[in-house]
């Protein structure tokens, strides 16, 4: 009677380390599980936070460029006029004086004149173009070419820290579906029990688990 009572037994004891594995490796894959989702919604919503940014800083860049281009190209407009205007009054006092026309000589200086107060105009309009604008336009137009650079540089830290978060939570997925492979091995582990089979499967559900914590830690490097 004792030795089919030490193998009884030795199944028994075998089943209970079979069940002992099997149990820890159900709460290593619920751990795991747990860290990929956390891992998954908090790459997923800084990636999307990121996308946002960028989108907000490329516009913001885009509208300011626009305004401060409209700006320019008024004010060196006004600017060739200037010199245009002051340049033909002093040609025609040359001109004047040369042919002796003192009609021409003061036609001349008026125009002179008159292209110091058209500078003193543009100045004045410059200074105050931003002056009495609502808050969004007065910040478009008072944009400078060093503070437009600095919004892209961040739009571009935006956009690689869009494509960081991307791969992350890439990488969660696919630790998530190694760690659902590793907890359904261990199901159909269960179901074959203690032996070859059962064990042969039991391992490979420890090797997924293994490697979705691998995976784990490789999401945050």
């Amino acid at each position: 009677m004792s030795a089919p009572v030490t193998a009884a037994a030795r199944k028994a004891a075998a089943r209970r380390r079979f069940d002992r594995i099997a149990a820890g490796l159900i709460g290593v894959v619920a751990i795991l599980a747990a860290i990929f989702a956390l891992e998954q919604a908090w790459f997923g919503l800084e990636g999307s936070r990121a996308q946002v940014n960028a989108a907000r800083l490329s516009t913001d860049a885009t509208a300011k460029l626009g305004a401060t281009s409209h700006l320019v190209s008024a004010s060196v407009v006004a600017q060739q006029r200037w010199v245009l205007l002051g340049m033909e009054g002093i040609a025609r006092q040359i001109a004047g004086t040369t042919a002796g026309d003192d009609i021409t000589v003061q036609i001349g200086a008026a125009q002179q004149a008159a292209s110091e107060t058209y500078k003193a105009a543009i100045d004045e309009t410059i200074a105050s173009a931003v002056k009495g604008l609502d808050p969004y336009m007065h910040r478009l137009l008072s944009a400078t070419n060093d503070s437009i650079s600095a919004e892209v540089e961040n739009q571009n830290t935006e956009v690689d820290v869009a494509s960081d978060a991307g791969s992350r939570a890439q990488r969660a997925v696919l630790g998530l579906s190694i760690t659902t492979l590793a907890g359904v091995l261990a199901g159909v582990a269960a179901v074959l029990g203690v032996g070859r089979a059962g064990w042969g499967t039991l391992s490979a559900a420890w090797l997924a688990a293994i490697a979705a914590a691998i995976t784990s830690v490789l999401v945050l490097l």
